[in-house]
């Protein structure tokens, strides 16, 4: 159990952290009416952005900038005009004017793709996480990467309540690493697009506090933070007629009540 000051401060940044990562997860979800309860829904927001701006001054602003937005919108023409845009921005193809996939940037070619969309899987597997929901998203979807390293957050806070050091050892190795060979290289250029996108002020606040929060998070896990200027991979003609996503009845499954654990869930007797 925690005993001291420096204990507990530890305790509350990895909690912050895994709030953080959570809302960043949830922002990028199809905004549905259950979507934007949870996203109003003040409980969401105690005491963490406060912490998070304690640790980070950047990312204070850009929190009190979300907030100052949803409480200014109508619940029903909140989430109509969100719609709207999502589905320009990111949804009907793979590659809309913001994809929000690793995998849809860089220069790999198809066999290195799905090397690295193995990779991604197998952190997930690694800790007895798998896609939950009869529909799921690709695991490099940038939901499920943010909703993962929420999850290894929260692993960090149990371990350093419950003082126990070898699960704060493996859990923020993960983090680095995954940080480091995932979300660190390609966030950064989808945030530049949806920037670019002329979204709602929604979007543009979300884009700006994560890239606030993710530039904290390398300095803090010593990773080096990406080109936001990343070009998208070569098309596929073939297999972007065939696919599509983003959107209720194609590939987004529905977004749920939580900032955190959306769409990656425990298998059972998974520790």
């Amino acid at each position: 159990m925690i005993t001291n000051s420096q204990t507990l401060d530890d305790r509350n940044t990895a909690s912050a952290r895994c709030a953080a990562y959570g809302l960043i997860a949830h922002g990028f979800r199809y905004p549905d009416e259950v979507w934007y309860s949870a996203l109003e829904d003040t409980a969401h927001w105690r005491d963490w952005p406060e912490w998070l701006g304690h640790c980070d001054e950047a990312t204070g602003p850009t929190l009190r900038a979300m907030q100052s937005w949803i409480s200014s919108r109508d619940a029903a023409a909140g989430t109509s005009q969100l719609q709207s845009e999502y589905a320009v921005a990111f949804g009907h193809s793979v590659r809309g004017a913001c994809p929000p996939y690793e995998l849809e940037y860089g220069t790999g070619e198809i066999i290195q793709r799905s090397s690295d969309l193995a990779d991604t899987s197998g952190f997930y597997a690694a800790y007895g996480l798998e896609m939950a929901g009869a529909v799921s998203e690709r695991p490099d979807h940038v939901s499920v990467e943010a909703e993962f390293m929420a999850v290894l957050c929260a692993k960090e806070a149990h371990g350093i309540e419950h003082d126990i050091s070898e699960l704060v050892d493996s859990v923020r190795s993960t983090q680095r690493c995954f940080l480091r060979d995932h979300l660190a290289g390609w966030l950064p250029a989808l945030l530049r697009r949806v920037r670019k996108a002329g979204l709602s002020d929604f979007y543009s606040n979300l884009a700006d506090f994560a890239s606030a929060f993710l530039t904290s998070e390398c300095a803090r896990l010593d990773v080096t933070l990406g080109s936001p200027y990343l070009e998208l991979r070569p098309t596929d003609p073939t297999a972007e007629s065939t696919q599509s996503c983003g959107v209720p009845g194609e590939c987004a499954p529905a977004a749920g009540g939580r900032f955190t654990q959306l769409n990656v869930s425990a298998r059972k007797g998974a520790g």
